[in-house]
């Protein structure tokens, strides 16, 4: 498995054991859905609902600095 996968398995983790609705956007979701092309990052769409976003945001963050890509 490549490394924008493995890195979108992480996120996806990450994602879950949070319980965070979300969905992956871009080159990503294209290999699954669309036309195959090559990405070198990994696109998220996080569903926060309105006023809450800040919360989300410090969280990913603080976990990207923590994680060794």
């Amino acid at each position: 498995m490549n490394a924008v996968f493995l890195a979108a398995l992480e996120v996806e983790e990450f994602c879950r054991s949070r319980g965070w609705r979300f969905c992956f956007i871009g080159g990503v979701a294209l290999q699954r859905w669309g036309e195959p092309r090559q990405t070198i990052d990994v696109d998220l769409t996080l569903l926060t609902g309105f006023g809450g976003e800040e919360a989300y945001a410090d969280a990913l963050l603080g976990w990207m600095w923590r994680t060794p890509w």
